[in-house]
């Protein structure tokens, strides 16, 4: 299922007053950044997921929140479930503003406290 840009609007209308947040396609999914740190996840079903570490993660299992996950296959030929640090967030407390920023900032904060990534070095 593909994602509607009506449906992106809308969010980033409802994440406006954490400042600039852009947007990429990625996966399938759209991803929210803030300053280059990917804080959220929306699939393909417009489920919206916000980004959790070691600090938070306990506040967003105690909501019931589940984790963002797929199925992968392994080079052996098996498949395998994997759950990123994403976690669902209700339909409701999407449409909630005050709600979506909460937990956007918790997001935004994981974001920070993870290490910058690398650039790869390209090939030659």
């Amino acid at each position: 299922m593909s994602i509607s840009r009506e449906y992106v609007t809308f969010l980033l209308d409802q994440l406006a007053p954490l400042g600039a947040v852009d947007t990429r396609r990625m996966f399938g999914c759209v991803a929210l950044f803030q300053a280059g740190r990917m804080f959220a996840l929306v699939d393909g079903d417009a489920q919206v997921y916000i980004k959790a570490d070691a600090q938070n993660r306990e506040q967003f299992i105690a909501q019931g929140f589940l984790p963002f996950t797929y199925i992968t296959t392994r080079r052996s030929g098996g498949q395998q479930a994997v759950a990123l640090g994403y976690y669902h967030i209700s339909e409701e407390l999407v449409e909630d503003s005050a709600e979506l920023l909460r937990w956007a900032r918790e997001g935004l904060a994981a974001a920070r406290r993870a290490p910058e990534k690398k650039p790869r070095k390209t090939s030659r």
